[in-house]
């Protein structure tokens, strides 16, 4: 169900913590399941496409912060200039083979289609995951997206990586996915659903904070993921420059976002969240925020925290 850019997955509904010392180099992890939805007649993925050249790792790096930059000069749904719905196989396939000098994973076909590139300058790595799962007749019906920052510890050791969440350059490189712009071009999210860990303080580059909106007739899904702070009874999670997840879908259509969503890890948040969720709680539950009070308070860049009280995440959830 997606495209992939390099980092260390964090699942939204798991209580796996990683080890704040060194990671291993990141890997993709495709999505629950993929979605064979047909929607015109086109030619079939296993025609070999045109040959593309790869682009140096100068030259790759350039067009893959490009890409972060301007999101490819469309919107989301679409990603990069792949449109859901809409984009065929060899589209896709056009964009991403360039960028293959510096990716670990160059593995488009068969579906799902995954490439991880990565950027790397001085000692901080900007690394992403991309999957897109297509169709029988090619159409591209799902993309997810993953970009996440990191330090390297060890500078002799490029797989030894710290994952970092208070990176400004990594917020502005990522600018079109960050809250505030997903906010004002996207509007009010449908649902806004928090989970934290439970427990004391879990550490600076620990993750901990997860907060997912909901935009079905757009056919978006976005996550980020932060630290969790504890402060005075309550625990607060900073979204400025949070790492970022999408889960992208054919817009328009309510009732497809609903299938795909079925079809993924999120299916038993979606389209209702239960009433006994012991871990994701709605925003209206979790902050007292009506979903219009907090668009207001996010749509514009700032430091500004989301605060929730602590004791609705107990140790042993």
């Amino acid at each position: 169900m997606i495209l992939l850019l390099a980092l260390v997955v964090v699942s939204g509904c798991g209580r796996s913590v990683p080890n704040p010392g060194t990671l291993p180099s990141p890997t993709p992890t495709p999505l629950a399941s993929t979605s064979t939805l047909a929607y015109t007649t086109t030619p079939n993925p296993t025609d070999t496409p045109t040959s593309i050249p790869t682009l140096t790792t100068k030259q790759a790096g350039s067009q893959l912060l490009e890409l972060l930059g301007r999101n490819g000069g469309c919107h989301l749904p679409c990603l990069w200039g792949i449109t859901p719905g809409k984009s065929v196989y060899q589209e896709a396939f056009t964009v991403l083979t360039p960028l293959g000098s510096i990716s670990k994973l160059t593995d488009l076909f068969p579906s799902p289609g995954a490439i991880n590139p990565r950027y790397d300058e001085g000692d901080m790595s900007l690394v992403t995951n991309l999957d897109f799962a297509y169709s029988n007749d090619g159409i591209v019906n799902s993309i997810y997206f993953q970009a996440r920052e990191f330090e390297r510890g060890n500078p002799d050791d490029a797989s030894a990586l710290k994952i970092i969440f208070d990176s400004p350059i990594f917020g502005e490189r990522l600018r079109p996915y960050m809250l505030p712009n997903i906010l004002t071009e996207h509007g009010i999210p449908k649902t806004v659903l928090i989970l934290t860990d439970g427990g004391p303080e879990l550490g600076k580059n620990i993750p901990g904070f997860y907060i997912l909106l909901f935009y079905p007739d757009q056919g978006i899904l976005v996550k980020y993921t932060t630290s969790r702070q504890v402060v005075d009874g309550k625990v607060l999670g900073c979204l400025a420059n949070a790492q970022v997840e999408l889960d992208l879908y054919p817009a328009g259509d309510a009732d497809l976002f609903s299938e795909h969503i079925s079809q993924s890890r999120w299916s038993s948040l979606w389209p209702e969240l239960p009433a006994d969720s012991p871990g994701w709680k709605t925003i209206e539950e979790a902050t007292s925020m009506t979903l219009e009070q907090f668009y207001e308070a996010f749509k514009e860049p700032s430091d500004r925290c989301i605060e929730a009280p602590v004791d609705l995440w107990p140790e042993s959830w």
